[in-house]
C-alpha cells in the first residue's frame, strides 16, 4: 500500500480551516445582530481554537513538503 500523499492532508486541512472559517462569519454575524447565548460563544471559542490547531498542521506539513 503506498504513503498517504502530503498533498491530500494539505488539502484536507485546507478545506476544513475553510469550512470552520465560514461557520466563524455567521457566528459574528449572528453576534453583530441579536448576540450570541453562551454555549454559541463556546462554540465560538472551540472553533476559534480548531482553526489555530489546523493552521499549525498546515504550516507544519507545508514546511516538511
Amino acid at each position: 500500500m503506498p504513503a498517504p500523499d502530503p498533498r491530500d492532508a494539505v488539502h484536507r486541512l485546507k478545506e476544513e480551516i475553510y469550512r470552520l472559517t465560514e461557520e466563524q462569519i455567521e457566528a459574528a454575524k449572528m453576534a453583530t445582530f441579536g448576540g450570541l447565548t453562551p454555549d454559541e460563544a463556546k462554540e465560538y471559542e472551540d472553533r476559534r481554537a480548531k482553526i489555530l490547531e489546523l493552521v499549525e498542521q498546515l504550516r507544519l506539513l507545508e514546511e516538511a513538503a
